[in-house]
């Protein structure tokens, strides 16, 4: 597996969060997920994430984290994109109700700092991850995931190429819509 991820676009940087991003972390957990924590926990969830780095090179997988987002020509943060791995029902979501068995896929994940959002710099990113997932680790599919509300996070999916799926069923609350993006490469084989 590679070591790092440092990817470049024509407008961003998507690069390993460092410990001197403690007060962009805070912002970002707060402005786009919510979270009320004191800067213990998002210290403590941003070493977690700085280990990972190195434990799962290491031990050969999948780099599956989060990632700083910033502008290229000012450094300036404006959120995260990462790699995670994501469990679905892919029997319900193609409309088979009696097969609900959780299947692995590597999916993308993508948050904007609100004051930057409806620029593409989400689609840019995960256009960034999806080339590095299918060229460098050639993964063979890649998903995402969000909920019936969020049409912005569709979006991007679409601008992607995905197909989205959407969850017939209110279970599980997680996995309201899914969008999939087959490796190219994939179908030719």
């Amino acid at each position: 597996m590679k070591k790092g991820i440092d990817l470049r676009t024509a407008r961003l940087r998507i690069r390993h969060f460092r410990e001197a991003d403690l007060k962009h972390c805070i912002q970002f957990r707060q402005q786009v997920f919510g979270l009320e924590e004191d800067e213990t926990a998002a210290a403590r969830w941003l070493k977690w994430t700085v280990d990972s780095y190195r434990e799962l090179a290491q031990l050969g997988q999948p780099p599956y984290a989060d990632y700083a987002v910033e502008l290229s020509g000012t450094g300036a943060f404006i959120g995260s994109a990462g790699i995670v791995p994501t469990a679905a029902p892919w029997g319900a979501l193609k409309g088979d109700a009696s097969d609900d068995l959780l299947n692995p896929e590597v999916g993308l994940f993508w948050g904007i700092m609100p004051e930057y959002r409806r620029r593409g710099y989400a689609s840019e990113a995960g256009q960034a991850l999806v080339a590095f997932l299918f060229d460098e680790l050639r993964i063979r599919q890649v998903v995402a995931t969000t909920e019936h509300d969020n049409i912005a996070s569709q979006r991007t999916m679409e601008k992607l190429g995905m197909r989205l799926y959407r969850n017939p069923g209110p279970e599980p609350a997680w996995l309201q819509v899914l969008g999939l993006l087959e490796n190219p490469r994939a179908s030719s084989e």
